[in-house]
């Protein structure tokens, strides 16, 4: 699976410092304020885009169980952070360990309103339906 993701992520992904996301991310919050749900909003589509190419060169099926490796590659190739992902039940757990948004003056939810959207559409686009989730501390949760 390691191997699909990077393969992605070259062909489809783009390279930025990580520096320059947070920098333009610190800016968007300061002005959205309390607004970031926008953000997650269109982080949402970002990760239905993602998912869907994904689904349709890569993995056309996917299932449940292996989401949270998935998931983990996805973040960590992408330079988005460190994860530990599992699986409870119907629940996704996304703890983030580690993530350059973290470094983003505010709220720690507020920082990871984009890794909300974009797990929510990726997730979504994977299984064919729509999710939901909410964030607690740095805990991430999908009802799957």
């Amino acid at each position: 699976m390691r191997d699909l993701v990077r393969e992605f992520i070259k062909e489809e992904g783009m390279v930025l410092p990580s520096s320059f996301v947070v920098e333009i991310y610190s800016q968007i919050l300061r002005f959205a304020g309390g607004f970031a749900g926008l953000i997650q909003a269109g982080s949402r589509k970002a990760g239905e885009s993602a998912g869907r190419v994904f689904r349709e060169k890569y993995m056309e099926h996917v299932d449940v169980s292996e989401l949270p490796e998935l998931l983990s590659l996805f973040f960590r190739e992408a330079g988005f952070g460190t994860l530990n992902v599992s699986l409870e039940g119907n629940i996704l757990r996304l703890e983030v360990i580690d993530s350059p948004l973290l470094s983003v003056r505010g709220k720690v939810e507020s920082a990871l309103k984009p890794l909300q959207g974009a797990v929510e559409g990726f997730v979504s686009e994977m299984l064919g339906r729509k999710v939901s989730s909410k964030i607690k501390d740095r805990t991430i949760e999908v009802k799957i």
